[in-house]
């Protein structure tokens, strides 16, 4: 009988599943260095690009999660009321589009980067308006994940 587990991590956690067949190709590929001839295949490119999807993918939610904190320090510190509503909208489309990236093996990545993550935001904000922002975001990063 087959394992078709990755089919089930390939549709629940597309990082994770990006990870883990370019672990198998290069243990596969290092035990049987014969397999490399295999009809011509460019296995050291095929798996750094698997590997690079799922980068795509985790960098995509990174930039997400700036622009929502972004979008939220304004909301919460920015004195321009006539704003608050587009911001509003744009913090939940931030979100919408992030949910549909995210993957839950990216939460540990992403939890030791939340303070980089902040910092980054915060220098968006300064660059755009003159207000002081808290040094510790005060936002978790469960609240603009879900």
């Amino acid at each position: 009988m087959t394992n078709l587990g990755f089919l089930n991590t390939y549709e629940r956690d597309y990082y994770q599943w990006t990870r883990e067949q370019a672990e198998a190709l290069r243990k596969l590929v290092n035990a049987h260095q014969g397999l490399k001839q295999l009809d011509e295949l460019d296995w050291d490119n095929i798996i750094e690009e698997i590997e690079a999807l799922g980068r795509s993918e985790y960098n995509a939610v990174v930039s997400l999660l700036i622009r929502q904190i972004e979008h939220k320090l304004k909301i919460d510190y920015v004195p321009l009321e006539d704003c608050h509503r587009k911001w509003q909208g744009e913090v939940m489309v931030f979100k919408v589009n992030m949910t549909r990236k995210y993957a839950p093996s990216m939460k540990p990545k992403l939890i030791q980067q939340f303070e980089g993550i902040y910092q980054d935001a915060v220098k968006i904000v300064e660059a755009e308006y003159d207000v002081n922002l808290p040094k510790e975001c005060p936002y978790s990063l469960e609240d603009v994940l879900f």
